[in-house]
């Protein structure tokens, strides 16, 4: 294989480690770092994304190592599931990854935020808390407000979260706790397979499914309070709200799971954009 190859080989292999959270993490954490401090410099952006992606694909890693009988079950396209790479290697890569993100971290002053990411990758994968229902999404949404806290530390060149920054990331792995375990309903039988109890297997179906539309309605009313936009957005983002609950309590199957969490990912994505006009006073 040609060094041209190999390059493109290791990049597709990054891709399908990071590919399902491009809407679900990577775009909602760079719309949050946007909004709270504004369109950063070129420089600033790709040195954001670059330190989004090294924590995030080391978590992938090792999820993916730890979930590799879910992921042949129901991910089978997956880099170490599909046979692409090796457990050994990937646990290499694993560990080079959290050196780099470490030492890429001491860069902004973000060493506090690199470790508490590596305890939730800890916490989720080798403590296996992610298996128990009542922990899997409160645990998700620590790696989700260290994502937020880097992100708009850099984009705002490592000065410190303002209050109202602050106020948003919480509110972020607020509504990631409580409304998190939309993605596991895509993911049944995987879970299933590896004996991980998510609230959209141990609960009834229909109360997991409108428990979870009165979770969205619930955040949609308070984010609107709190962020105050302009009556059109209030109106779009109620829509929006409508359009995710809705598909999740009209058909129960996998598949469309797949596409209603694609519509949830599009709401956490709206509802991260409403700080900004809080802090352009709109």
């Amino acid at each position: 294989m040609s060094p041209v190859s190999r390059i493109r080989n290791w990049c597709y292999i990054a891709y399908l480690f990071n590919e399902r959270d491009i809407i679900s993490t990577l775009c909602p954490v760079l719309a949050t770092g946007t909004v709270l401090v504004g369109i950063p410099h070129a420089a600033r952006f790709l040195d954001a994304f670059i330190w989004l992606e090294l924590h995030l694909i080391a978590f992938e890693i090792k999820n993916q190592i730890v979930g590799l009988e879910e992921d042949r079950i129901s991910k089978p396209y997956r880099p170490i599931a599909s046979g692409r790479i090796s457990v050994g290697v990937a646990q290499k890569i694993y560990i080079t990854l959290i050196l780099v993100s470490l030492a890429d971290s001491a860069r902004f002053g973000l060493i506090q935020c690199s470790l508490f990411h590596l305890f939730s990758i800890i916490a989720y994968n080798e403590l296996e808390l992610a298996k128990y229902a009542a922990l899997k999404s409160f645990i998700g949404a620590l790696g989700y407000v260290a994502y937020c806290w880097g992100v708009t530390i850099i984009f705002n060149n490592g000065q410190g979260l303002s209050d109202a920054s602050k106020l948003a990331i919480i509110l972020s792995g607020a509504i990631f706790t409580t409304t998190g375990h939309a993605q596991d309903f895509r993911d049944r039988d995987g879970d299933a397979a590896i004996g991980r109890q998510t609230l959209a297997i141990i609960l009834p179906q229909s109360f997991a499914r409108w428990s979870l539309l009165g979770l969205v309605y619930a955040w949609t009313g308070f984010l609107l309070y709190i962020w105050s936009p302009p009556m059109i957005f209030c109106c779009l983002f109620i829509i929006l709200a409508g359009i995710t609950t809705v598909k999740f309590v009209i058909d129960y199957s996998q598949e469309a799971d797949k596409n209603s969490y694609w519509w949830y990912n599009v709401w956490l994505i709206g509802a991260h954009m409403l700080p900004l006009f809080k802090r352009l006073n709109i």
